[in-house]
């Protein structure tokens, strides 16, 4: 019960601070603009909290569903406006202080996510040292020359100084199929060169996993330690708690996280027993993996998460942080943007979109793990929100936009039928993607 109230907390929270966001970015610029603001709102519904500051015209109010909010300007086609308010109104305004206006919310949710980032890389975050511990056979690492002890110095010139310092980079230019250099110092301290064409990789793959995973490199695992067991699921049901380490499966030892994980997954649906550690005492746990379908092969999962690494921090100055964070918020947002057009285009499975459900959940587990993963996660969310909301979709900024550049290009406003008809069509899609989004986390539940 306590897990499912932070977890509902820490959704709230990411929820409140992200839409006041980018509701403050419309705010702010309508008001830089001229624009007479109303009322400002973080939530719909009911207000639980209203007030009004000395000498400013806008009602400020906090709704009782804190999943949204407005913000509400002085506009002629909702009521009437006296002649002295003329100046103040929204649509009275040019075309181009409009447009700053409505793409004001999505570029306030860029400028959070750089913020975000960098108060993460200065917060410094625990990483993995960027040594190769594991290669799969027959993968892409293994084909490339990787071996085991590599110490990875530079990606395409670029210093690595932590294992997941440079997914994102990896992460797009794999995206891009294009070819990346990687210098590596081996464990008889010698360096080599070794070259990684991404053109090669089936690009259904890059989904749901880093991109080293995907490649068929990682550091060295973890020790097979419990983490977080997911409620109802195989792991918490047979009474498995954070902190258990398990020895053994059916009598053959465990040395690794690795070797639990692959191991847990060749059983689907049958009985196993675990030898577990806890704190001094020793006891056997009977455990029936749940059975999941991944690429048409069954698989067996008992939900837990993979442990956080132990051996390192990373971190950067404040002054190194800054390009860091300004790169890497563009580069989340090129991923983001790419694996959006290509769930459009069916070339990445739409079971990728998550909804509240998945959003609560990581922001839950993203909080308990501190506040840099949870600034991490803002961070992804916050570029998630700016680029939905500029899809050129009617009743989402992207839409107003759209009727902005047929204004510019024509000279005249939309119709307010093709208006109304717009919006008809932008709500039917926003109700399709909400209950796709709700249909995947139902499902990952299960």
């Amino acid at each position: 019960m306590e897990g499912i109230v932070y977890t509902i907390f820490a959704f709230v929270l990411a929820i409140v601070i992200l839409v006041g966001v980018h509701e403050f970015g419309h705010f702010w610029v309508a008001r830089k603009c001229g624009v007479k603001v109303l009322k400002f709102s973080i939530g719909f519904g009911k207000p639980i909290l209203t007030w009004h500051r000395k000498n400013d015209p806008t009602e400020y109010s906090i709704g009782i569903i804190p999943l949204g909010g407005y913000v509400k300007m002085l506009d002629e086609r909702e009521g009437p406006i006296p002649e002295h308010e003329r100046e103040l109104e929204f649509n009275s305004k040019s075309l181009t202080a409009r447009s700053l206006i409505v793409f004001a919310g999505p570029a306030f949710n860029f400028l959070f996510a750089i913020l975000a980032i960098w108060l993460a890389l200065m917060i410094g975050n625990r990483d993995y040292p960027p040594v190769v511990g594991q290669i799969l056979e027959q993968s892409m690492a293994e084909q490339a020359g990787f071996q085991l002890g590599d110490r990875l110095v530079q990606i395409d010139g670029r210093p690595v100084k932590a294992w997941r310092q440079h997914q994102l980079y990896l992460m797009n230019r794999a995206m891009q199929g294009r070819k990346t250099g990687f210098l590596v110092e081996t464990s008889e301290n010698s360096v080599r060169e070794i070259e990684v064409d991404f053109g090669l990789l089936d690009q259904q793959r890059l989904a749901g996993l880093p991109i080293t995973s995907i490649m068929g490199i990682g550091p060295p695992p973890p020790p097979a330690r419990i983490v977080d067991p997911v409620v109802g699921m195989p792991a918490e049901r047979a009474g498995l708690i954070s902190g258990d380490i398990v020895t053994a499966i059916d009598n053959q030892e465990i040395d690794d996280w690795v070797e639990l994980a692959s191991t847990i997954a060749e059983r689907p649906g049958e009985q196993v027993v675990l030898m577990v550690m806890r704190g001094d005492n020793e006891f056997e746990i009977t455990i029936v993996p749940d059975i999941i379908d991944v690429d048409g092969a069954r698989q067996g999962r008992i939900g837990v998460y993979r442990p956080e690494p132990e051996g390192m921090i990373f971190r950067l100055g404040p002054v190194e942080s800054i390009w860091q964070s300004v790169e890497q918020g563009y580069l989340l947002t090129v991923v983001t943007l790419k694996s959006i057009g290509r769930m459009i285009t069916a070339r990445m499975s739409a079971e990728n979109l998550s909804g509240p459900i998945t959003i609560a959940r990581v922001a839950g587990r993203t909080a308990e793990n501190g506040v840099t993963e949870f600034l991490s996660f803002l961070a992804l969310i916050s570029i998630s929100l700016g680029l939905l909301n500029l899809l050129p979709i009617p009743v989402l900024d992207g839409g107003h936009l759209m009727y902005f550049l047929y204004e510019g290009i024509t000279g005249k406003k939309p119709s307010e039928e093709a208006m109304l008809f717009g919006q008809k069509i932008g709500i039917s899609a926003i109700v399709f993607l909400t209950i796709l989004a709700f249909y995947n986390d139902i499902m990952r539940l299960f």
